[in-house]
């Protein structure tokens, strides 16, 4: 609006060069992609943005020493219901089977993804960058990894929010609630997935999900997972994954399973 009526201002006193010299300057206030905006903002603090990135990587728990565990699943989807079992062993290598087999595809890519993203790496540092100027953002302070499509939101040590766009993806998971283990370490509770045209930009779905745990021994492992699921053409989907008899697994347990 401000734009628009300082262009019906300006009219009344310029000629037509000058109407031409505006509208190029009107051109020139769209919007820019992020990529492109990123590079606009100064960079200082190039140390503060890759100590916090890397405070928010070494706060996430992991299982060191994961003996592996087997557990009971019940599984409910769209109404249906099934029941199975699941072993994760100390290779982090996933095996479910349920009686409702055909539910196979919706669950498994959950359990190892929860699963996985609990394996112990080394965290070497990696140089980041503040992406602009915000410091009072309510999900902290974002940064761009050197080299790479992405960035990332860090509130002290707790990653927000994760940015990741490519020509074929672009999709934002957001962080909006945690769990701390007995150590202090970093477990998520409620999140949010936004999937995008990477086009256009329009939002294409949504998922939100909900997690729990569990402590056995020195680990806190899932024991509830709920998401809802709604995109396009209003499509909506809803499920959830229940573990139970969680037990964690010795060489003789191990070798049953396989």
């Amino acid at each position: 609006m401000r734009l628009k009526s300082f262009l019906h201002r300006e009219l009344k006193q310029w000629s037509l060069a000058g109407l031409i010299v505006l509208l190029a300057l009107s051109a020139t206030l769209q919007w820019t992609p992020a990529e492109v905006e990123s590079q606009l903002v100064s960079k200082p603090n190039k140390a503060e943005a890759t100590k916090l990135y890397q405070k928010a990587r070494e706060a996430r728990a992991v299982w060191r020493d994961f003996p592996g565990f087997s557990a009971d699943v019940t599984v409910l989807y769209n109404g249906k219901k099934t029941q199975g079992k699941l072993t994760a062993d100390q290779d982090f290598q996933v095996k479910l089977t349920l009686e409702d087999d055909q539910l196979l595809e919706w669950s498994l890519p959950k359990l190892k993804s929860v699963i996985g993203h609990r394996k112990y790496r080394l965290q070497k540092p990696i140089p980041a960058t503040f992406a602009d100027d915000q410091i009072d953002h309510p999900l902290g302070r974002l940064v761009n990894i050197d080299g790479k499509h992405v960035s990332f939101r860090l509130n002290d040590d707790v990653m927000t929010e994760v940015h990741r766009r490519s020509p074929k993806s672009w999709f934002t998971i957001s962080t909006l609630d945690v769990w701390r283990t007995k150590e202090g370490s970093v477990l998520p509770r409620d999140t949010s997935v936004t999937y995008r045209n990477p086009k256009t930009g329009a939002i294409t779905s949504n998922r939100s999900n909900t997690f729990a745990f569990i402590r056995i021994g020195h680990f806190d492992l899932p024991e509830t997972m709920l998401t809802v699921e709604c995109s396009e053409n209003f499509d909506r989907n809803v499920g959830s994954i229940k573990l139970s008899n969680h037990r964690l697994l010795t060489p003789t347990s191990i070798s049953q399973t396989k």
